[in-house]
């Protein structure tokens, strides 16, 4: 068991956020839209598997060609499911690990290791990296971009560090926004329901000249409490988890008079706040108090795209950005700024031969205030990562044998070079099937935490660890922690059985080395003085556990007829640690933190012309590790088109269900029940 600042999985955090210029519509509404009704029926599975990625490989591939196991959460999925977050969009991707701690707070992971800090999945929108690297993972309660300005989501599973580099071990998520040019006119949605209580975002695109168009949005959501689990509910059992959520931006796309060269500019400014609670720990019964507390995310960035095309038909992109986060919380205040560059050429065809090759350059600099139970050493730190990557597909027999080989290597302040190298072998029998091989190798290289965090004055009482005292558990940073290290094996098969059928599967094998764990240091015991007599219990975070992870993962779509299709989706996970105990409790509880099997089936229909039904149910087996049982979700969402400029949606989700736990043990101050909820929302075009 890892032991923690606090029972809440919550126990650091640092933030991508900031300052910002922006405003929220006041009112009972709060605006959000897509430029028309997406016509769902219109995509058949044939054309979904045709649908554009890039994510896999850096270049634009169709989905039936692409040699991993990947995903596309398409505008149309986003409109059709109700949904108001990133988050719940991405349960419906077979493999993808969605669990709601609490009203501000999601776990979220792929092919298992789910925490609300989990750190082994890169996550971009349009290329730019959204983990924080205090602790190389995504607070996913700041990531609230307008759902209509997506133009679809792409979720690479499994390795993508051999071009993304260092931290993309398990998988790859890529929210990719529309053009400007493709949100044109005003559009206005808002809302509101029991939990949803108001949301929404306004937005209003236009055109500069004959080949510059931009777009300016503003968004807000204030989302209440849900119940509390029973440790730290009010009178009226509601947790201390509600939040508010602001957002503004704009999206700015030139290209060039036709000519080969296309500009994008695009930047944010967000502000949340989030209510959560807070331990404190003495040496006296009780020996932890809960101290409620707002955590204040702001920030901003603005991202610059250059791409040239040559009449070879070669490309050249060139992208930067700037970003300032802060966040701030009472056991410390993390503000950060990084300034990130990336150079890609895709060459010509040479033959056989489709090379990529670049290099990315990032600079973080932080600084990190602490309190008398969290320090930094050092608490202000300025870090380079610099890399090149380069691959190579190359066509063994043209139209149906294809071997791609890539890899990158990458310069960190921690641990030096790092290579990340790819292999993947592609079969293609007939134009209808895909099968594909692949090797991989990952690291996610250390984090400040692992290697400049101290935590003291975490107490427990007497005789959970020593008898008769109460015992301070510190945990001391290690300037030797190592990256961790992952090789992967994947297989996997695509079928167009029909116009209407498909059917999508992959089976992997991982295997982990050097992965992070606690490890005992020599306790000792301190007299009575300015505190009590008390055992002092010396915590270490080394490399000391490995682990083997397999799984399986299957997605069938299936258009009935014109009216009705069917999508459905399994994943199946077997994890393997093995770590060393520290005074009798196990730290391969991630094990069972991450759920063996899962279901979901969705149902989208178009009743008639004006009303459509849409019903999505997720099975979730249960997490021992935290006595989680196993859930059905169930999520409806009823459509009425009033004329072509407005529609109406009514949205239940966790219906037909009592509130429950997904994730976190009912003993932790933070973790709350999901409970039902039920809100409308209106959505206007013009």
């Amino acid at each position: 068991m890892k032991l923690k600042k606090t029972n809440s999985h919550r126990d650091i955090r640092a933030s991508v956020i900031m300052t910002a210029v922006f405003y929220f519509l006041s009112g009972t509404a709060a605006f959000a839209a897509s430029n028309s009704i997406p016509d769902y029926f219109s995509l058949s599975p044939e054309q979904l598997l045709g649908a554009n990625v890039m994510s896999a490989s850096r270049r634009v591939e169709k989905v039936a060609e692409v040699p991993a196991a990947v995903y596309v959460i398409t505008q149309e999925d986003i409109q059709r499911s109700g949904m108001t977050s990133i988050p719940e969009l991405l349960r419906m991707v077979p493999g993808v690990d969605v669990a709601r701690q609490n009203s501000n707070t999601w776990a979220i992971s792929i092919r298992g290791f789910n925490n609300p800090t989990a750190n082994k999945i890169l996550v971009m929108v349009d290329g730019r990296t959204v983990y924080n690297p205090l602790f190389a993972g995504t607070f996913w309660e700041v990531q609230d971009m307008p759902l209509a300005d997506i133009e679809r989501i792409e979720v690479i599973r499994g390795p993508g560090g051999a071009l993304w580099g260092a931290n993309a071990v398990n998988g790859v998520i890529n929210i990719i926004t529309k053009n400007a040019a493709d949100t044109q006119g005003t559009h206005i949605v808002g809302g509101g329901g029991n939990y949803e209580k108001v949301f929404g975002t306004a937005r209003y695109g236009g055109k500069i000249g004959n080949d510059s168009w931009y777009r300016v949005y503003a968004k807000g959501n204030e989302r209440g409490s849900f119940h509390s689990s029973g440790l730290s509910g009010g009178d009226d059992n509601r947790a201390n988890d509600s939040w508010q959520s602001y957002h503004a931006g704009f999206r700015m796309d030139w290209n060039g008079h036709g000519g080969p060269d296309t500009v994008s500019i695009h930047g944010d400014a967000y502000h949340v706040d989030a209510d959560d609670i807070d331990e404190s720990f003495s040496f006296t019964a009780p020996f932890t108090s809960f101290i409620p507390e707002s955590i204040q995310s702001i920030g901003e960035n603005i991202v610059g795209v250059w791409t040239h095309k040559y009449e070879s038909g070669a490309n050249l992109r060139l992208q930067s950005y700037l970003e300032y986060t802060s966040r701030n919380e009472i056991l410390f205040q993390d503000h950060r700024t990084i300034f990130d560059n990336e150079v890609q050429y895709t060459f010509q065809p040479m033959g056989r031969h489709e090379w990529i090759a670049g290099a990315t350059y990032r600079l973080t600099s932080d600084n990190i205030g602490g309190s008398d139970e969290i320090t930094f050493d050092p608490d202000s730190l300025t870090q380079n990562l610099f890399g090149v990557f380069a691959q190579d597909k190359i066509t063994l027999a043209p139209d149906h044998w294809y071997l791609t080989l890539g890899g990158k290597l990458e310069h960190n302040d921690y641990t030096g070079f790092e290579i990340q190298p790819d292999a993947r072998l592609e079969w293609l029998p007939d134009p209808s099937q895909t099968v594909w091989a692949s090797v991989s190798r990952a690291v996610r290289t250390p984090s400040r935490i692992e290697r400049d965090l101290d935590i003291d004055n975490l107490v427990v009482g007497p005789g959970v660890l020593f008898p008769g005292f109460p015992t301070e558990v510190e945990l001391a940073h290690n300037k030797d922690f190592d990256s961790e290290d992952l090789i992967a094996y994947e297989l996997g098969y695509r079928k167009q059985i029909s116009p209407a059928v498909s059917v999508d599967g992959s089976v992997f094998a991982n295997d982990y080395r050097r992965l992070g764990n606690d490890t005992l240091l020599t306790p000792f015991f301190v007299p009575a003085g300015a505190d009590p007599a008390h055992f002092v219990l010396p915590i270490e975070y080394t490399n000391g556990m490995s682990g083997e992870i397999y799984g399986a993962e299957l997605a069938a779509s299936w258009k009935v007829n014109p009216r009705w299709k069917l999508t459905a989706g399994y994943s199946h996970l077997e994890m393997f640690l093995h770590s060393p105990t520290v005074f009798g409790f196990s730290q391969e509880t991630d094990e069972d933190r991450s759920p063996q099997n899962q279901f979901s089936l969705r149902s989208y229909w178009d009743i008639n012309d004006r009303w459509t039904l849409d019903t999505m149910a997720y099975w979730v087996d249960q997490l021992p590790a935290d006595n989680v049982p196993a859930y059905l979700r169930v999520d409806v969402n009823l459509g009425w088109k009033f004329n072509k400029h407005l529609r109406f949606n009514l949205v239940g989700q966790n219906l037909f269900a009592p509130p429950h736990r997904e994730f976190g043990p009912a003993t932790s101050a933070n973790v709350s029940e999901v409970p039902t909820s039920i809100f409308g929302k209106f959505t206007w075009d013009f």
